[in-house]
């Protein structure tokens, strides 16, 4: 399995073994093509549309005459294939010894399941209420797409995360050319100090150099992200308050965990004030508008948001099943999950921009 991104989250449940052996050709095969439709028979010249219709073909093909020797292939031909949706796989799915089911990408065409949507309708900004509240080095580089109008309406939330935090799906992110981007943020690609706990390491505060929070009074949702203590142990925390007069940040409860250390690193994030380099975005909740500054030229198709929040794929319970060369990105929860799998081989597959 290939990866693109720090953290891919393949979460492979118990009793799965791996069987590393070749898959020979099956004796039967049904294609499917983002072109396609459910209606068709599921043969190269006229494909089914999707996973589930494909999903029942090799049902109905185990109810009636049942797996040939060699088994059965379902062949997804190139392209995009937009899931809303988990595409499950249970027991009654698999496979035997000998006649494996196989969900793979036909010969050399690149076959992406996302859990996303693109974003085309980006405008220039031109709110001067917005412009007034980016940095003046970022006004004419930003732009904007309404969420809403594309149909999007869930944009997740930040949430406590990290060490001593829940396991919660990401937030809804932006794709770009197939790469992560920055949730606006300062400072760019660094990090501040804590210049001093606040009236003991467990008073939900700390202290800051400088004046920079005073371009964040407008924030609606404010984070900070930090090894707080230890550097082994980091967290997103909530900013519940910034104390203009004391250079004091105070967040909500648990604090991050062991308290605030002088001379840890920290940075603020969630910020629009802070979206002022090539690559950051923001997410407006409350109007659904999207700001970016693209490091590269917009085009069609070319940038994308997370929206599922349970796996891609879901196998329970499945047996002598292969899932080959299939690429999994753009979502907010895992890529593939496997519970109480036996003889599964997930090969050749590409786990990239996948849930924070």
């Amino acid at each position: 399995m290939n990866q693109s991104r720090a953290r891919v989250r393949v979460v492979l449940g118990l009793g799965l073994s791996w069987r590393l052996a070749l898959v020979s050709l099956a004796a039967k095969s049904f294609y499917l093509a983002p072109n396609g439709h459910d209606t068709n028979p599921g043969t190269r010249a006229k494909p089914f549309a999707t996973l589930e219709r494909a999903r029942e073909a090799v049902r109905e093909l185990k109810a009636g005459s049942g797996l040939p020797s060699g088994g059965v292939t379902v062949f997804l031909r190139g392209g995009v294939y937009l899931r809303s949706a988990t595409f499950d796989l249970a027991a009654e799915d698999s496979g035997s010894a000998g006649a494996p089911v196989v969900y793979g990408a036909a010969r050399g065409e690149a076959v992406r399941i996302l859990g996303g949507r693109p974003v085309t309708n980006w405008q220039p900004v031109t709110d001067r209420q917005v412009l007034d509240r980016l940095d003046p080095a970022a006004r004419g580089q930003v732009w904007q797409a309404d969420l809403k109008a594309a149909g999007i309406t869930d944009y997740g939330r930040l949430t406590r995360r990290g060490f001593g935090g829940s396991d919660h799906p990401a937030q809804l992110e932006l794709f770009f050319a197939d790469r992560p981007m920055t949730l606006a943020r300062w400072p760019n690609g660094e990090w501040a100090t804590i210049a001093k706990p606040a009236a003991g390491p467990n008073a939900g505060r700390f202290a800051y150099t400088g004046d920079r929070p005073r371009r964040w009074t407008h924030a609606e949702d404010l984070w900070v992200h930090g090894y707080w203590t230890y550097d082994w142990a980091d967290s997103y925390e909530k900013v519940k308050a910034i104390d203009l007069d004391h250079h004091e940040i105070l967040t909500e409860p648990p604090h991050g965990v062991y308290g605030y250390k002088p001379g840890q690193r920290w940075y603020a994030l969630n910020v629009l004030e802070e979206l002022d380099s090539p690559g950051e975005y923001y997410v407006e909740r409350r109007t659904g508008r999207l700001y970016f500054w693209p490091p590269g030229p917009l085009s069609s198709g070319n940038a994308c948001v997370s929206l599922l929040e349970s796996p891609l794929i879901r196998l329970q319970g499945v047996h002598d099943l292969v899932l080959r060369g299939l690429i999994l990105e753009v979502t907010r929860g895992e890529g593939i999950t496997v519970v109480n799998g036996t003889n599964v081989l997930i090969a050749g597959c590409t786990f990239r921009n996948i849930g924070t």
